[in-house]
């Protein structure tokens, strides 16, 4: 009896299982639905990041014209740590917004409310509305002349390689042929890129104050006297830059290969300019003086790939390329862009994420920005994203 029941829950076994299937080409998943961007589109742009700090760029691969992006996917530099408040005179208390209201539970509760009535209450209540709020930790883009616009840039190439965690980005500007790579340190907050250009355009780092708005860019250039950036030690290949708004501090260190020199256009801008045609720079902010040794951009490079490679090649992953439905790889597409999205926002390592999908025109690609809504919300916990 035994052995009959053996053999016919073998039996059973064997027609409950399938032959056995070929391992996901993880590569070919991963880079088929790498986005492309062609145009100048302010829903278009793309993102580098690691988990604890994000960099959004415009079709250049770097932050060139942040005005054309204001009103679509901003161009924002965000870190987990980068927080700022407004000064508070007042001396508000969290509990002046707070209201009691009898829900029948046998004892009052206290609710943060949003009072209309003038008076300290509101005040109180719109303070902590827009306070603390995430710091946008400066624009780093191409500098231009002042007549240039986006439209000179022509023959737009740009792709984001998910694999290696890379932006690639290849456009003619005044005939003259630009490649730009644009990669996310996957351990510090930290960005580098290497240019490579006949004549190739200064590096602009151009800081500004916070708004404290709602849905906005989060970038107020009319307030120089409210914040300052000083420039606290440099060196050939080199510099240091402090950061002060209100209260809050940071640092930013810059780092170059080849001969370039940093200049101070005006306040909380500096430029830097190189003269070789191929040039390599890092970008690192912290939230205090950094003694980390300084990395190349090829050190970033291979840092970035490695850890890109080993997170698409240890999670989960969905291969849609089989099936028959006509919708099957669409749904591919976003689910590949999905995970690579909720990798690289400033947010920590949070399980709270917010995630907003929405449907807008089909030519569109990747959005990936840490900055909608939430660089100018006090009470949003993780970033929204557009998936398209």
């Amino acid at each position: 009896m035994k052995h009959t029941i053996y053999a016919l829950t073998m039996f059973a076994l064997a027609a409950c299982t399938s032959p056995q299937e070929e391992a996901i080409d993880r590569h070919a998943l991963v880079t088929r639905n790498n986005p492309e961007v062609t145009a100048m589109d302010s829903l278009s742009s793309l993102s580098v990041g690691n988990g604890e700090f994000a960099y959004t760029v415009d079709a250049t691969g770097l932050q060139t014209f942040p005005e054309v992006y204001k009103n679509g996917v901003p161009l924002g530099t965000q870190s987990q740590w980068g927080w700022h408040s407004f000064g508070n005179p007042e001396n508000y208390k969290p509990e002046e917004a707070l209201v009691e209201y009898d829900f029948s539970h046998g004892h009052k509760e206290l609710y943060a409310t949003q009072p209309k009535e003038p008076g300290r209450a509101k005040e109180a209540s719109d303070w902590y509305r827009v306070n603390p709020h995430r710091l946008h930790l400066g624009i780093i883009g191409l500098e231009l002349e002042n007549e240039v616009r986006p439209s000179d840039v022509q023959n737009i190439q740009q792709s984001l390689d998910m694999w290696n965690g890379i932006i690639n980005s290849r456009f003619t500007l005044k005939e003259t042929p630009y490649h730009i790579q644009t990669v996310c340190h996957p351990e510090r907050d930290m960005i580098a890129a290497r240019l490579s250009a006949r004549q190739p355009a200064g590096i602009k780092f151009h800081f500004p104050y916070p708004t404290g708005g709602h849905c906005d860019d989060a970038c107020n250039w009319e307030a120089n006297d409210k914040h300052s950036t000083t420039l606290v030690s440099e060196d050939a290949q080199s510099a240091v830059l402090k950061r002060t708004l209100d209260a809050t501090t940071y640092y930013v260190t810059i780092s170059w290969e080849g001969a370039a020199k940093l200049r101070e256009k005006s306040a909380n801008y500096f430029v830097l300019t190189p003269t070789d045609s191929v040039f390599t720079f890092t970008c690192q902010f912290t939230p205090q003086a950094s003694a980390a040794p300084i990395l190349t951009f090829a050190e970033v490079q291979q840092a970035s790939s490695g850890h890109w490679q080993n997170y698409w090649t240890q999670g989960a992953v969905a291969d849609f390329s089989q099936c028959t439905d006509v919708r099957a790889k669409e749904l591919e597409r976003r689910v590949v862009l999905s995970q690579y999205l909720l990798a690289i926002p400033a947010t920590g390592n949070r399980t709270d994420l917010q995630l907003l999908v929405r449907e807008i025109p089909f030519g569109n690609d990747l959005v990936a920005s840490g900055t909608i809504r939430l660089m100018g919300t006090s009470r949003i916990t993780g970033p929204h994203f557009i998936l398209v």
